[in-house]
């Protein structure tokens, strides 16, 4: 590996070094998790409009909601110790990509459970299409505890389809154990860095761009 990429993989990495977008992440699938629990609870026709609506609204505002939270903390319990690094900032192309990617994947996972009766795979389909992409994301910025979450969440699914338990609450059980292991691993790895870290001095700090 270049030294080049090495630097981009490794500006990578930094911001994933204190745990905090883990954990944030792990909240937002309890969130969506408790959306599927509301389904569970009031079972209806209206509940179920609502819940295909609202699943890829909650996604797209509670990324937008997880990315401000997350510079804010940055901002006052990172940078301070560990300095700031910046980074090339996405096109609004990307973003509206991103935006509509996450709009379609909540259309999807939604249409599939409730129209197509795949009730059976809704645990399978959650923890598989989540274990995709935190595998892809450890892959991409090395770092393993990723691959163990991609595990976790793959299995969580697996093992809650085997339960035999009616969709919406498979998927509110998914969600949310899932969530609870990024927030672990994200409050795991938050405390090891606090405990490593020294508040910085006053000096600018070193930016990789």
């Amino acid at each position: 590996m270049s030294d080049l990429n090495k630097t981009i993989r490794r500006s990578r990495q930094y911001w994933f070094d204190d745990g905090l977008a883990e954990a944030l992440i792990g909240i937002l699938f309890a969130l969506i998790g408790l959306l599927f629990w509301w389904q569970t609870t009031f079972i209806s026709r209206t509940s179920i409009l609502v819940m295909s609506l609202a699943l890829p609204v909650l996604i797209i505002l509670g990324s937008l909601g997880v990315g401000v939270l997350l510079r804010w903390l940055k901002q006052r319990l990172v940078y301070p110790r560990t300095g700031y690094v910046t980074y090339q900032k996405p096109t609004r192309k990307q973003r509206n990509f991103s935006w509509l990617l996450g709009a379609v994947v909540g259309i999807s996972i939604a249409v599939a459970i409730t129209q197509l009766a795949l009730f059976d795979l809704t645990a399978v389909f959650i923890g598989t299409g989540i274990g995709i992409g935190l595998f892809m994301l450890g892959f991409r910025i090395d770092l393993m505890r990723f691959h163990f979450l991609a595990v976790w969440s793959v299995a969580v699914g697996v093992v809650i389809s085997f339960w035999g338990v009616e969709s919406a609450l498979a998927a509110t059980l998914a969600l949310v154990l899932i969530g609870l292991g990024m927030v672990l691993s994200g409050g795991f790895v938050f405390w090891r860095y606090w405990q490593n870290s020294e508040p910085g001095n006053d000096e600018p700090a070193e930016a990789l761009s």
